[in-house]
């Protein structure tokens, strides 16, 4: 009997996957080959230990992790690579946090930052919001509050991405003469 739930659950999954990209026996196109174990994250300005930790965590997760110090090195960094994650330190040396998650925010592939700091509350993610990031993440970070963090941004920074490679409304442009 549990082979043949087994057999009915397969032949429905089989149906309902029928036809979708990347499930119909074709090849998946380009951007359909992106995965969470291939993204590129920067780390802005972290202690020895957070580095530690998010080199550890990118490693097993196959992430290409990548540090600066700095604003420019971060955005040099995540407009070369098209990083979709940057995680950056609430305590900059030499730089405001609110212009730098802007700036950071502003790149033309509209990445998530992600704010780490030693106090987390509505006020200071509604902040972070506002200056166009993504979440704030509390220190001294965790593993497990990191891969949560990163896989929601990349799957958002993902689905924003391909909702904007497909127009709302493709024949506006038709109907206008």
């Amino acid at each position: 009997m549990g082979r043949g739930i087994q057999s009915l659950l397969r032949s429905v999954s089989d149906l309902f996957n029928r036809g979708k990209p990347g499930l119909s026996g074709r090849p998946p196109h380009r951007e359909d080959r992106a995965t969470i174990a291939n993204i590129a994250v920067i780390g802005l300005a972290f202690t020895d230990e957070d580095r530690r930790l998010l080199a550890d965590v990118g490693s097993r997760r196959q992430w290409n992790v990548l540090f600066a110090d700095t604003c420019d090195q971060a955005r040099s960094a995540s407009d070369q690579l098209q990083a979709p994650v940057i995680l950056c330190d609430r305590d900059l040396q030499g730089g405001e946090w609110r212009d730098v998650v802007q700036v950071l925010a502003s790149s033309p592939h509209r990445a998530c930052v992600i704010l780490t700091s030693r106090v987390v509350d509505d006020y200071l993610w509604n902040e972070v919001v506002q200056r166009g990031g993504y979440d704030v993440l509390s220190k001294p970070l965790r593993e497990e509050d990191v891969v949560r963090a990163v896989r929601l941004a990349w799957s958002y920074w993902n689905t924003a991405r391909r909702a904007s490679a497909f127009p709302a409304n493709r024949n506006a442009g038709r109907l206008r003469k």
